[in-house]
Formats: structure tokens, sequence, C-alpha cells
């Protein structure tokens, strides 16, 4: 969390950051709470000095002290809020829109087919778990765990990623710490069980950020890359409409996270090298993909600046979303007090995470881009090996 005498020094340029993401806070509320919680401490030690020279008076000094400090604990508490929900300071660069970055077409006729969803048995996820769920079957079940696994062999291979395998289920204190609270509190789903409450992780990233919760780590071992499968748990409200059609927005969704924890000099560097190994994954699968960096409005309250990797959906005839890469500077590290050690001094760590690729989105436009018939998809040249080097795919 973010220290008193950091806000102190930064006072204006958090509350024109805050203006920018739209929240309104008084900055006279808020210098009067530390203002007040200055003063009702004064008091507190003068009693405590005032204790020790007269004995004799006891009683009446507890009973002043105790007042003192139940005010104390109501000014921390409202301090605590304001600082929970104050946003990361956005990166320089970021601007009012959205910026193309880059655009990648291996395909320069744009394929505008007009699919029938066949792929998924919506009617019976219905029945069984209501919107937002759907089953996969054979054999297009087998193409999405071969296709989940070759993402993950690359990452591990060729990027150096190590493999966690990450708890689903998590506190309240352990999402406090990944920022996802107060924030994202409403759509995360609750499961209470004997008074205890739990929550189902959002996304593996919340899980990886508290794997290395109150950590110290030598600079010599960083950068630290961390790499999880697991499904994904979120409470959205699903309207009708073709962006809702298949798989593009569910409640439960799987999706690999990438999370790196880097030096402070380094991250943006880092940042840039996530970006590439996303951008290899999907040039090998020879699909339309465009990068775009978000603008002040888009761009999550976690984030100091975000690179959204969008790819070609033909049904939907329009660009989707597969992967969010963002650079969180110390705003994650903060919070869940992880530190490196460099030459003797003391740093909090910068943290880039971004989606390895949302599987199901990827998964879609994989079998729209290679369908040649109704029933017949065309298999990548990358994965014909796993499927014995047979050309097409019967569903």
């Amino acid at each position: 969390m973010f220290k008193v005498n950091f806000i102190n020094k930064n006072i204006k340029k958090m509350f024109i950051n805050l203006k920018k993401k739209k929240y309104l806070l008084n900055i006279l509320f808020f210098k009067k709470l530390f203002f007040l919680k200055k003063k009702i401490f004064k008091k507190i030690l003068n009693l405590e000095k005032y204790k020790k020279n007269n004995l004799k008076k006891k009683n009446n000094n507890y009973k002043i002290t105790i007042i003192y400090k139940n005010y104390l604990k109501k000014i921390n508490k409202n301090i605590k809020l304001i600082i929970l929900k104050m946003p990361n300071l956005i990166h320089f660069i970021v601007i009012k829109k959205n910026i193309l970055i880059k655009k990648y077409i291996y395909n320069k006729k744009f394929s505008k087919k007009k699919i029938k969803n066949k792929f998924f048995n919506f009617k019976k996820s219905k029945e069984v778990a209501g919107r937002g769920f759907s089953y996969i079957s054979q054999p297009l079940s087998i193409l999405y765990v071969m296709l989940e696994s070759y993402i993950l062999k690359t990452y591990i291979n060729e990027n150096n990623y190590k493999y966690v395998i990450v708890p689903h289920l998590l506190k309240f204190k352990s999402l406090l710490n990944s920022c996802q609270i107060p924030k994202f509190i409403k759509k995360l789903f609750i499961i209470k069980n004997n008074k205890k409450i739990k929550y189902l992780i959002p996304t593996s990233e919340v899980s990886l950020i508290n794997f290395m919760y109150k950590k110290k780590i030598k600079s010599k071992f960083m950068p630290l890359k961390f790499i999880s499968k697991t499904p994904c748990y979120r409470n959205e409200n699903i309207s009708y409409g073709k962006f809702n059609n298949g798989i593009i927005k569910q409640k439960q969704f799987d999706k690999i996270e990438l999370v790196n924890f880097v030096d402070y000099k380094n991250s943006y560097r880092n940042l840039k090298e996530l970006i590439k190994n996303v951008e290899k994954v999907i040039r090998k699968f020879k699909i339309n993909y465009r990068i775009l960096k978000l603008s002040k409005k888009n761009i999550s309250y976690i984030s100091t600046i975000t690179y959204d990797i969008e790819i070609w959906m033909p049904r939907l005839n329009n660009y989707c979303e597969i992967s969010s890469c963002s650079n969180n500077e110390n705003y994650q590290s903060l919070r869940s007090k992880i530190k490196y050690i460099k030459n003797n001094k003391i740093f909090y760590m910068h943290i880039i995470n971004g989606s390895g690729l949302a599987v199901g989105r990827f998964f879609l436009s994989i079998i729209e881009n290679y369908l040649e018939k109704e029933n017949f998809i065309k298999i990548p040249s990358i994965l014909k090996d796993k499927f014995n080097k047979i050309n097409n795919l019967k569903f």
C-alpha cells in the first residue's frame, strides 16, 4: 500500500491522475484527515508523558487516551479506504484515444464468412449452469487441449517461463494484495462455507502475485517469469448480441497468464519482450492481428500503460481482444510487499502481466479462420504432428 510520506509528496499528481480516470475525491477532505491524524497522535503522546509525571491521576488519563485512540482508528479506516480506491499513475505516453501500434496481415483478403455456431452445446449448458457457460465435445475438445498444451510448451521452452499450479479459491486479503478489491468486488464469485468466505479467482495473476507475497529476492535472480493456466471465474453481465455469441464473453473461461517480476529500471524493456512472446505464438498460426495502446478511459486502474493484442474474427467481421499486456510498475508490489535487494538497498519490484492468450477466444478464431466447409476444419500446420498428419478435422 502507498505510504503516507509518498502521498504527501505526490498529492497533486495523485489527484490530477484521479480526475483523468474519473475518480472523484476531495483533496481538502483528504488533507483534513491527515491533519487530524497528526493532531490526535500528538495529543496521545502528550498524555502519555503526562501520565509518567502524574501517576495519581491515572483513571482520567486512561479515559481520554481511549477516546483519542478510537478517533485515530476511525481516521485510519477512512484513509485506508481512500488509498485502496486510488488508481495507479498513468504513463505520460498514454493519451485520450486508442493508438494503433502495429498491424500484422497474413491474408490480405479478410474473410467475411457467414458461420453458423455449431461448435458449442449452449442449450445443455443453459440447462445445467445458466448463461455464460459452454460444453465442447469431441473432436473439437481434442483440438482445444492440443492448442492449450502447444501454447504452454512454447512459453516454457522458448521463453524460459516457470510453470506454477495455483489455487483457485482465495481469501479476501490475497485479492486485496493483488488490487482486485475494492474495484472488481462485484464481478467476483463468492463462496460461503461454515461462516468462512472465499473467492474464485478472476485470473491466475491474483494467485501468482500472492505466491510472492512478502518476499525479498536478490537482484541476480531477476527477472522472475511465471506462467499459469487456469479457468477464470467472472460474474459478468452477459447481454444478447453478436459479440456474445460463442465464447467471446463467458463467466468461466480458460486463460494462460504471464506474470514477470522485474527490476524497476528494466520494466518497460521486459514489457516489450512479453508482447513479442505473445506475437510469436499468434504468428505461428498465420492469423491477422493488431496491437493497440489503450487510452486513459480504457486503461485498467491497476496499470500505468496497457497494450491490447486483438485477433481477426471472421464471423464478427472485426478484431477481438485476445491478450492484454500491461506494466503495473510498483502498484501491486507496494500492497503485497514484494521487494528485491540491489547493492545493499531495498526496492519494490515492478510487476508486468499479460494474457499468454485467452484460450477460448483463440480456439474460436482458429476454427473460424481455418473453416473450409460447414463441418470441415483445416488443421494448422504446427498442430498436424499431434493429429498424425491429418489435414482436415470433421465435427
